[in-house]
């Protein structure tokens, strides 16, 4: 029975690379030689656990029971030897290291079990070797399983960037700098689905070069990109076109960065890039619908002007004729509102097209703003007759504007503050000169704009309020054109409006300077 006997002892002296017990296995028939064995161990300062076995079923038994650290062996035993210890280890742990520890090894021999697997070997007229060695394959093993804990990450992270890029709706490159023909060192598998051709067709010494594939007219422009980008140490981010191997034409959205050489000049551009085509298109669809409507809306509102205007000559002439009848009167009158309202709409249409296709155009003259805006207010006043309006001015308010274009931010500006505060209100316009600019502020109290619609109140087809008078109701593009025209000056324009401060709208004009 003792030959099948699990001896364990615990010596509680400090491993020197662990704070914890080594569990070492011994195959040894030898209960003498073990205690010789576990000394040794214990003069160098190991701590351990040591299970001694002496069959192969002992052995067996012993590995199934528990891991351990590092198994030592006798090359020869009654009934079992060192190669079939060393053979079931190899099978049921792979990475414990195995050292064989024997009376008599010849170097033949002992060069054929480290060729078989073994870790080491000690004779045991040599036990000082024996903490050494066990330290030594102690660390190399730990360094394995480092290595092996190391390469297993970095395979999951291949593994995961790998179903990244092939999940990417895109793909991932690695393009050689420098001049043409350019080459892709590294392509994902989108390659194929962007281009009609494998990653390795852009490879140095494949059948394509990158720029062999890229439109004629954006060669030079992706060139003169990628050195800024360069130059400047920053992404690059750039469109351009390619011709497929099927003949389609794509466009490509490409981001990357550059990566210096050991010289410090450009050597790779890495990034991602995608097939645009289908945005592309629909950007382009949606401006020639804008662009359609835009002059659709230019047209017919410059065909509407000429009957409109005959309406209005026809309307007035009558108004001066004498004997009419009241009732015809105030028929000719309402025909004469109408058509101005109409002629309004269609100036609002006019403008509001030159503002998206281009902006609206203005020719400077010198002009003082206080001046004018007291002739606007003038003719104002023959529309509201009724209304109480202020005008003051403070500092120097000359400068270069175009004056039709700043009579007609005054009176949308002024007419809009009538429309909206109280009748028995008095709206206040001032005028103030500062260094190299002149401020006009048209304030009036009253119910204020509520807070949600300020930030779109100068986007067309916008209003400060729900509410719209069914006399002067126009189609929402005034503070819009009075935004473009201000901008057109190179000015700004905000409004503040409160219950307590009621609402004024603050116009900055740049001087500007006269044409010469």
């Amino acid at each position: 029975m003792r030959a099948r006997a699990l001896v364990e002892r615990e010596f509680p002296l400090q491993a020197p690379d662990r704070g914890e017990s080594l569990a070492l296995l011994l195959v040894e028939d030898s209960p003498l030689d073990a205690e010789l064995i576990a000394a040794r161990l214990e003069e160098g300062g190991l701590r351990f656990e040591l299970t001694r076995v002496d069959s192969a079923e002992s052995f067996q038994a012993a590995l199934s029971a528990r891991r351990f650290d590092l198994i030592l062996s006798d090359y020869s035993i009654p009934g079992f030897d060192g190669l079939g210890a060393l053979a079931l280890s190899h099978r049921e742990c792979p990475e414990v290291p195995f050292l064989f520890v024997s009376g008599a090894l010849g170097e033949e021999r002992a060069i054929e079990l480290l060729k078989r697997g073994a870790t080491d070997y000690v004779l045991k007229n040599r036990l000082e070797r024996l903490v050494p060695s066990i330290q030594r394959a102690l660390r190399e093993a730990r360094e394995r399983a480092e290595r092996r804990c190391a390469e297993a990450r970095l395979l999951e992270r291949e593994h995961t960037l790998s179903t990244l890029m092939a999940n990417l709706p895109g793909m991932v490159f690695r393009r050689k700098a420098g001049n043409r023909p350019w080459s892709l060192a590294f392509a994902s598998d989108g390659c194929l689905t962007l281009t009609g051709w494998p990653a390795e067709a852009f490879r140095e010494g494949g059948e394509r070069s990158w720029d062999s594939i890229v439109h004629p007219d954006d060669v030079e422009r992706m060139e003169q990109e990628a050195r800024a980008a360069f130059a400047e140490r920053r992404q690059l981010t750039i469109t351009y076109r390619i011709r497929t191997r099927q003949g389609e034409e794509r466009w490509l959205w490409s981001r990357s960065l550059p990566r210096p050489g050991a010289n410090g000049a450009p050597d790779y551009f890495e990034g991602f890039l995608t097939d645009i085509t289908q945005q592309k298109l629909a950007e382009e669809e949606v401006k020639r619908r804008i662009e359609f409507e835009q002059q659709l809306i230019g047209i017919v509102s410059h065909d509407l002007r000429n009957p409109l205007n005959a309406i209005t000559l026809g309307a007035a002439m009558l108004l001066k004729r004498e004997g009419l009848e009241e009732k015809v009167t105030g028929s000719v009158r309402r025909i004469l509102s109408s058509a101005e309202r109409a002629g309004r709409m269609i100036r609002d249409l006019l403008d509001f097209t030159q503002a998206r296709l281009g902006g609206i155009p203005v020719e400077r003259t010198s002009l003082c703003l206080y001046a004018h805006a007291a002739q606007v207010l003038d003719e104002l006043g023959h529309a509201y007759p009724e209304r109480k309006v202020e005008l003051a001015r403070e500092g120097d308010t000359s400068g270069a504007w175009d004056p039709d274009r700043i009579a007609q931010v005054i009176s949308n500006l002024v007419g809009n503050a009538l429309q909206y505060s109280p009748r028995d209100s008095v709206v206040t316009v001032r005028t103030r000169g500062e260094a190299d600019a002149v401020l006009l502020e048209v304030h009036n109290p009253g119910e204020p704009i509520p807070p949600e619609r300020i930030p779109d109140l100068f986007k067309p087809l916008s209003r400060g309020t729900v509410r719209v008078d069914m006399q002067t109701r126009s189609i929402g593009l005034g503070l819009y054109i009075v935004d473009n025209i201000v901008r057109a000056h190179g000015g700004t324009i905000h409004v503040t409006s409160t219950a307590a401060d009621g609402t004024c709208f603050t116009v900055r004009l740049p001087r500007g300077a006269p044409p010469a």
